[in-house]
């Protein structure tokens, strides 16, 4: 393990975790496995962090990742993604990592809030807690209500269980009604930061840098923009800043180097990165892995990778 603290490897070491099990991707479950196998063993290898998949896929996940395992391999991460009830969700997990642990084990599970939020909530991490206590649970927030209600809500149920998590935030999808606003944005990181609650971000996020989308005709967040929202906010920026590093459509604006990451004249050492990055934006979840490494790549700010 790499001691030094490199901001690049602060800022992207496991931020990407891998979805080609979802739109718009939507591989069949024995490429994605292949994908992600190929992320294991690529240059870039450190910046890929969870597989995730269905509840409803774990099964075919294990019989098609298990017959692949070399010698050697190290275990896999899986973050599952709650698409039935909560229960039976639990209950494949739990037969999962009775089976599989550890060569594959369910390090995150995340879920959406629906109705109200408190009661949710509880409901979806007690049936969490019952796959391994040590895994985290990330619940997303229902766009329909009060952001710094349910954050509220989130952080409260996490600490009173006793367990690892935090929330999650969707920053886009198939159409452009789907994509939050910079406020929207803004306050979900604002208000996450303020209950020291981590977060994770899914749908949207193919590139480091916030850009129009010409077929949708909408803009698309970046997940660098995200990062750095994150630690400027973590590091008592005020809520302009945190807008205006959201709202940045301006690669040249950002820079991420050995010492620092940087937007404009703000400039954060990797120890400020690294504390972001494990009590605020813990990773965000991409269908496809070629393109928001190749963005970083061609922006010069990967390195020679840790």
């Amino acid at each position: 393990m790499r001691l030094t603290l490199d901001a690049r490897t602060a800022a992207f070491g496991g931020l990407i975790d891998y979805a080609g099990l979802f739109p718009p991707a939507s591989l069949p479950v024995a490429d994605a496995v292949g994908e992600y196998r190929d992320l294991r063993t690529s240059l870039h290898r450190w910046v890929g962090g969870r597989f995730l998949c269905r509840a409803s896929d774990l099964e075919e996940i294990a019989a098609v990742a298990v017959r692949g395992f070399e010698r050697g391999e190290s275990p896999w991460e899986i973050g599952m993604i709650v698409d039935m009830s909560p229960g039976a969700a639990a209950s494949l997990g739990q037969a999962f990592q009775r089976e599989l642990s550890p060569i594959m084990s369910i390090t995150a599970v995340e879920a959406r809030l629906s109705g109200p939020a408190v009661t949710d909530a509880g409901m979806l991490l007690d049936a969490i807690a019952t796959i391994d206590r040590d895994t985290a649970a990330f619940l997303e927030i229902d766009p329909a209500g009060s952001t710094r209600k349910q954050i509220h809500e989130i952080g409260e149920a996490i600490r009173d269980r006793g367990m690892r998590g935090g929330a999650k935030l969707r920053c886009g999808g198939e159409t452009r009604d789907r994509f939050p606003d910079v406020d929207q944005v803004a306050t979900f990181i604002w208000e996450a930061t303020l209950a020291s609650l981590p977060f994770k971000a899914t749908a949207g996020l193919h590139q480091p840098i916030r850009h129009h989308d010409d077929a949708l005709d909408v803009w698309r967040h970046g997940f660098l923009n995200i990062l750095m929202a994150s630690a400027a906010c973590d590091a008592g920026e005020d809520r302009s800043i945190v807008e205006a590093i959201i709202a940045e459509s301006d690669p040249a604006a950002f820079s991420v180097s050995a010492m620092t990451a940087s937007w404009r004249t703000i400039s954060l050492p990797g120890s400020a990165i690294r504390r972001s990055r494990q009590s605020g934006f813990v990773a965000f979840g991409s269908c496809d892995l070629e393109e928001p490494l190749t963005a970083l790549d061609d922006l010069g700010f990967l390195g020679e990778g840790s």
